[in-house]
């Protein structure tokens, strides 16, 4: 059989590592499926559109830190999976978003699927490719591969043309392109920002997805100890340091307010006591800064790969543009060895921030294995776990944070589980979010990958019914759903159904389905 540009496409991405493309196969893609159909190491994950495919290789990035890769039919396809490309894209998740296309750049062709998707996907990836001749084909996707994960990791939209994919080839693929390094930190910066720190006798730290992304979570733990500095992170930070940890002091506030606007009495004082603020991989973003009522101290610095975020929203005193692994480890070397005592006193124990007078967050906590991985999507009960859930171990807390897109849980979950099949991975999101993506409970079933899904059943957009009433008297509008009979959806794909409605209800419904199995729809039903 003649190998095709397809074959080379999928055995190229076979060497670099992948063992699972998401997606939902159009005409433009079929010399690809039919690759896949021929190359047994690579799995197909059907989803039951493009979006959700596309959120399940997010997930699966998210919780590997490797890339992950969807297939979408160019046209449509490819823009019902805009919204997990700019999600991909706000977050800095490495996604390859492979299509076909038709032959011509004309949005007016008369071809089917006819589009000019590159121009509409341009400014939420970090870069948009088609290749239009098939020796172009290998040497594009080598370089964007790298691309992926180089500086502030991003997604990508890749397309050819389907005579390109179709098109026979007998060229040997060059060999594979060494690894791309990290960057690395200007010695001189680092001895500068050695010495800031050094200076501060009440330091804090502010950990955001940067540290997950490199890898520096030990490390992060080192520096902290060495300072005594309290580590605070941010949405996407939150895995980037165990729960657990003496020094982990969790979010900058304890409470949020439904658009995350007058929240400055719910800071913490630590900001306000503090001298020095170390700030690693983190964007300051609204929803972290309770859209900047957060004050730093005067001396703040800041490490991240990307330098067009220094200063962005507060002054920087430094600015180390590096790898943050690679700059927490060389810091680390010029410090002290001894540790610092913390000089801030252990947080009171405090009343926790509770759902309809339940803490939902312990009792699921309780109910779930310490490395189960949660899956957070856009509802009240999210926003409660990003304050109260305890999270151990790095990328096992899933979260769409700057984009906020809903319906991102189940299908995210879904390419967690791909990749961790024999860890416990459960999704919770509200009714509103689970009807943009509960049809993706007939893919946990037919592809086998058993996940628990917790949907808080209010009947209503819960976050946007508070805005409302919060700042229009009242006067609500579009936020009311007609929600179905989660028990009987369930049991149309075959998944077992709890109901919840109190605390004691809800830990042992979930302790039922871990014990269970297979996949799971939790049901927790809340008075509105």
């Amino acid at each position: 059989m003649a190998t095709s540009a397809a074959d080379l496409l999928i055995r190229r991405l076979k060497e670099y590592g992948v063992r699972v493309i998401f997606g939902y196969p159009g005409g433009q893609t079929t010399p690809i499926y039919d690759a896949l159909a021929r190359e047994p190491a690579i799995r197909h994950v059907l989803a039951r559109d493009e979006q959700a495919a596309t959120f399940m290789a997010d997930g699966y990035a998210r919780a590997t830190g490797k890339p992950g890769v969807a297939l979408a039919v160019c046209g449509p396809g490819v823009l019902n999976a805009a919204t997990p490309l700019l999600t991909a894209f706000s977050d800095s998740i490495p996604l390859l978003l492979i299509s076909g296309q038709v032959p011509s750049r004309d949005p007016r062709s008369g071809y089917y699927h006819e589009n000019n998707q590159l121009a509409a996907c341009g400014t939420f990836t970090k870069e948009c490719v088609r290749v239009e001749q098939p020796d172009q084909l290998l040497g594009e996707l080598d370089r964007v591969w790298g691309t992926l994960t180089e500086g502030r990791p991003g997604p990508i939209l890749f397309e050819a043309l389907g005579a390109v994919l179709r098109a026979p080839l007998t060229q040997t693929p060059p060999l594979l392109p060494t690894n791309i390094m990290p960057r690395f930190p200007a010695v001189r910066d680092v001895e500068a920002l050695a010495r800031l720190v050094a200076g501060w006798r009440k330091p804090l730290i502010l950990a955001g997805g940067g540290v997950v992304s490199a890898g520096a979570g030990r490390v992060l733990a080192d520096v902290a100890e060495r300072l005594g500095a309290p580590v605070f992170h941010t949405l996407m930070g939150k895995s980037a340091l165990s729960y657990d940890h003496p020094l982990a002091a969790g979010l900058p506030w304890r409470r949020g307010t439904s658009d995350a606007t007058d929240m400055g009495p719910l800071m913490s004082p630590l900001f306000a006591d503090a001298d020095g603020l170390l700030a690693i991989g983190c964007r300051f973003s609204q929803v972290a800064t309770g859209t900047w009522a957060l004050k730093p101290p005067a001396s703040l610095a800041q490490i991240d790969v990307d330098a067009g975020e220094f200063g962005r929203h507060y002054p920087a005193t430094l600015g180390v543009h590096a790898d943050a692994r690679l700059t927490l480890e060389a810091l680390l070397e010029r410090l002290p060895e001894k540790k610092r005592p913390s000089w801030a006193a252990a947080d009171a124990k405090r009343e926790p921030w509770k759902l309809a007078g339940m803490d939902l967050c312990a009792a699921m906590r309780r109910a779930l294995p310490r490395d189960a991985i949660a899956v957070a999507d856009v509802t009240q009960l999210a926003y409660r776990m990003l304050v109260e859930f305890p999270v151990y171990e790095p990328r096992t807390f899933l979260h769409p944070a700057g984009a906020v897109s809903m319906g991102f849980g189940i299908p995210a979950a879904l390419g967690a589980k791909v990749a961790f099949p024999q860890r416990t991975v459960i999704a919770v999101a509200g009714d509103g979010c689970f009807q943009m993506c509960g049809m993706e409970l007939a893919t946990a079933v037919q592809e086998k990958l058993p996940i628990i899904v917790v949907v808080v059943n209010d009947g209503s957009l819960t976050l946007i019914k508070a805005i409302q009433a919060r700042r229009y008297e009242n006067r609500f509008l579009g936020v009311d759903i007609l929600n179905p009979d989660f028990g009987l959806f369930a049991r149309a794909f075959g998944v077992r159904h709890w109901l919840a409605d109190t605390e004691a209800t809800f830990e042992t419904a979930v302790r039922e389905a871990v014990g269970n199995g297979e996949t799971a729809l939790v049901e927790l039903r809340l008075q509105v």
